[in-house]
């Protein structure tokens, strides 16, 4: 979304200073007493030269969703949203609002026609506005400054929460966790790897951990997993491969949770994930007797992991939109990552008690994942619209 973020701190400062760290701007203000509105106007030093600028209050948590939402409304908007199961509406800040425009703002509104997200776009005219206020006032509240300022409404309604007592912290930390989910997960990452994962990264969120750090321990225990699954300890292998494929979810949810997201980051989680996959295939592949029928199914197993993630990739990068947007009925074939190696830890276990388990586990690989590179180049063909931007 390109924001920089910087903070307004006044009481306990130093606290605050060092939970955030030093990647993040600190805005002193030295007289709280002023109003909310004050701690505006400290920062106009900071954002005076921008034309826009986003304004969050401090006791809200916002997910991505919202502020990629929120972020994209004209200046001098207040966001509003629709009144939900998940606000408590006794707390809320109303909005009155007419022909697009706010009217009035405030907790104790009876009549009201949206819920104030805490959220606006503003201009850099705010400030002049702020500074001819406090001209002639000792204190002033923002709430007033957003009617006077004539906002306008802008709806967004993503998921955010205000925290307003230590009550209020399990349904934010549950918000926050489950903005760590992404839309082009698999079935088995929605319906299984994510209930234990996120779990997981509930308790590393507290400390700084590298999320690069757990990509190479999901990689280890792929490679602990594939020298069983070689040994013929096909349970305990096909366990590890499942253990593998949840702790690949925590790197990326911790890297969204701490933003710690990087261009790297993902590169060398990609890198692992592919040697991963090639290291448990082929252990199974050298653990069952050789013939030009399993040699075949592996190769196309193989091949086909491989072009799975590979088309995705490439058509993101031709078209500029996600595959899955567009494939329909064939998101359900089951070939995501999360869901081959699924397969691969049941098709595993199985092996321990029959030894057609790995060729069929093979075909099995082969025929979805082809089928969902055959249908993506049919769905690049046929469904993409013909504006879309290429790479060629």
């Amino acid at each position: 979304m390109g924001i920089e973020p910087a903070v307004v701190v006044g009481y306990r400062a130093e606290e605050i200073r060092k939970i955030l760290g030093e990647g993040v701007k600190l805005i002193q203000n030295n007289d709280i007493e002023r109003g909310n509105a004050y701690s505006v106007l400290c920062a106009r030093e900071e954002f005076e030269r921008e034309e826009k600028f986003l304004l969050l209050m401090g006791d809200h948590l916002y997910t991505p969703e919202f502020l990629s939402a929120a972020s994209r409304a004209p200046p001098g908007s207040a966001i509003v949203c629709r009144e939900n199961d998940t606000i408590a509406i006794d707390e809320a800040t109303k909005v009155l609002a007419e022909n697009g425009k706010v009217l009035d703002i405030g907790k104790g509104l009876e009549n009201w026609t949206h819920i104030d997200t805490g959220a606006f776009i503003c201009r850099k005219d705010i400030f002049d506005l702020l500074d001819e206020i406090f001209r002639n006032k000792r204190s002033f509240e923002w709430s007033e400054a957003v009617k006077m300022a004539n906002m306008r409404i802008y709806e967004v309604n993503e998921p955010w929460t205000d925290i307003d007592t230590p009550e209020d912290l399990p349904k934010a930390e549950k918000l926050l966790l489950r903005s760590l989910i992404k839309p082009e997960d698999g079935i088995i990452s929605r319906y299984i790897n994510r209930r234990i994962s996120l779990n997981i990264t509930r308790l590393l969120g507290r400390f700084d951990v590298n999320p690069n750090h757990i990509s190479a321990l999901s990689f280890l225990i792929a490679i602990i997993s594939s020298y069983l699954l070689l040994s013929g300890s096909y349970i305990l292998g096909g366990i590890l491969v499942q253990v593998s494929s949840i702790i690949d979810g925590v790197d990326g949810e911790i890297a969204r949770l701490r933003f710690r997201k990087s261009g790297f980051g993902g590169f060398f989680d990609t890198l692992l994930d592919r040697y991963a996959d090639a290291f448990i295939l082929s252990a199974l592949f050298l653990s069952i007797p050789f013939s030009i029928r399993n040699f075949i199914l592996y190769l196309f197993a193989l091949t086909g992991t491989f072009l799975v993630g590979y088309s995705a990739s490439t058509f993101k990068e031709a078209y500029g939109m996600r595959a899955e947007r567009l494939e329909g009925k064939l998101r359900f074939i089951p070939a995501k990552r999360d869901e081959r190696l699924f397969l691969i830890s049941i098709g595993s276990i199985v092996g321990y008690f029959t030894e057609f388990a790995i060729p069929v586990l093979f075909l099995l690989l082969a025929a979805f994942t082809n089928l969902r590179v055959f249908g993506r180049l049919l769905m690049a063909k046929k469904s993409v619209p013909p504006n879309c931007p290429t790479t060629r």
